[in-house]
């Protein structure tokens, strides 16, 4: 039996990483998730002994990567977050370090088509497109209902709470309030905003009925590097769902959503208040537009179609 050696960050729950686990074992492959706490030094001969080490996002000096890299028979690199810039802009030290690995690696897998082009800088082979997926089948759709007070809802971690600002006005403005409309934030921690503004902390085993409370998905961006590597994880979970979304158009969102289709792109305050209220107003516009994002999310953000498809190349190698 073939081993492959995941090797990631020291909190390694993700959606590029156990998911694919079960097709790699169709194909005979042993699985073995090593992370970020396990000394260096101890990561060698594990990764030594392995057919495979897949990488998941994490930049390492030359020097370390030089030990990787000669450890591994064949070395998978995935990333889909822009790490050759940083959240706070242009980064010398990580572009130098970003390089390096993709130009050496045997695959690599890149999380949206901006990264993938990205990384096409220093690898012309073996570079792909593998967008972030979930499982369809475990997402409930929503059943639309007319009803008195719609909910428009954020769900992620604390680290993006910041996102919300963009759009603090529509929540906390208590003078013109969003017809008909309460906002609801999904994350481990409340965000300090005032306003018409409801709370759940998130759990792993409520996230689909939490998913479900809601009746229209909000994911607001800035127009910047660190965004457009974004993967737009939140869109796919609302789409999922059966929920229609408003987001900005940046980066990933223009692929995901056809505007007035399976939801609406606006680059303004007054755009997203406009499209919320009109999906707060009209049953049949959430209802339908729901039913195209599930679809755009079965076809196209399925682990089902991408299951297969990661786990054909990595045993290509």
């Amino acid at each position: 039996m073939k081993r492959i050696v995941f090797l990631t960050h020291a909190n390694p729950q993700g959606y590029r990483i156990q998911q694919y686990f079960p097709y790699l074992a169709k194909r005979g492959f042993e699985v073995e998730l090593i992370t970020t706490r396990t000394g260096f030094l101890k990561i060698l001969p594990v990764i030594r002994s392995a057919h495979a080490v897949y990488i998941q996002r994490l930049l390492f000096d030359p020097i370390k990567f030089a030990l990787l890299r000669a450890s591994a028979k064949r070395l998978i690199y995935d990333f889909d977050d822009a790490v050759m810039y940083g959240s706070k802009g242009i980064s010398p030290t990580r572009a130098r370090k970003f390089r390096n690995m993709v130009s050496k690696a045997d695959l690599v897998l890149a999380g949206n088509h901006f990264l993938l082009q990205e990384a096409k800088k220093y690898k012309k082979n073996g570079v792909f497109y593998v967008p972030t997926v979930v499982d369809i089948n475990d997402y409930p759709v929503k059943t639309h209902i007319d009803k008195r007070q719609v909910i428009a809802g954020w769900i992620g971690s604390a680290s993006t709470l910041k996102y919300l600002d963009i759009i603090k006005l529509l929540i906390s403005d208590k003078q013109q309030p969003v017809f008909n409309v309460v906002f609801k934030v999904i994350a481990d921690r409340a965000p300090e905003m005032e306003g018409d503004m409801v709370f759940e902390r998130w759990t792993k085993e409520r996230e689909k009925d939490a998913l479900l409370s809601l009746d229209i998905g909000v994911m607001p961006l800035t127009d910047d590097i660190w965004s457009k590597g974004k993967c737009g994880l939140k869109l796919i979970q609302y789409m999922a769902a059966g929920l229609p979304s408003v987001t900005h158009p940046v980066g990933v969102t223009e692929e995901m959503i056809q505007d007035g289709v399976n939801g609406f792109l606006r680059s303004d305050i007054q755009g997203w208040r406009s499209a919320i209220e009109g999906l707060s107003k009209d049953v049949d516009l959430r209802r339908n537009m729901g039913m195209a994002a599930r679809e755009v999310a079965a076809d196209r953000y399925s682990l089902h179609v991408w299951g297969p498809r990661v786990s054909e190349l990595i045993d290509s190698l």
